[in-house]
């Protein structure tokens, strides 16, 4: 009895689950943080075109002479403006 219980509560639980989101064609370019942070002289901040809800961005600094990549998350409820380079609480146009 309790297996075809759970077996039941399987078979809902995944026939109410969402799809799988979209893969990302990978023929069409992959951004990387480290390569765009490579393009850069100084530190910077960038926005993280890999986070589709701006919730993080990145932080490329210069250590000796190389560049490296740190991608920060920012506060709960908050998203990253590229345009003001911080976080804020508003949504920026085109974030999910």
């Amino acid at each position: 009895m309790w297996t075809s219980l759970i077996v039941s509560l399987l078979l809902v639980h995944c026939l109410l689950a969402g799809a799988a989101p979209a893969l990302k064609d990978l023929d069409a370019g992959t951004w990387s943080a480290d390569e765009a942070c490579q393009n850069v002289d100084k530190s910077v901040i960038i926005a993280n075109q890999n986070d589709s809800t701006c919730a993080s961005y990145v932080y490329c600094y210069k250590v000796n002479d190389s560049t490296r990549a740190l991608i920060k998350s920012c506060k709960t409820g908050q998203f990253f403006d590229a345009d003001l380079k911080f976080c804020t609480i508003s949504k920026p146009a085109g974030c999910v």
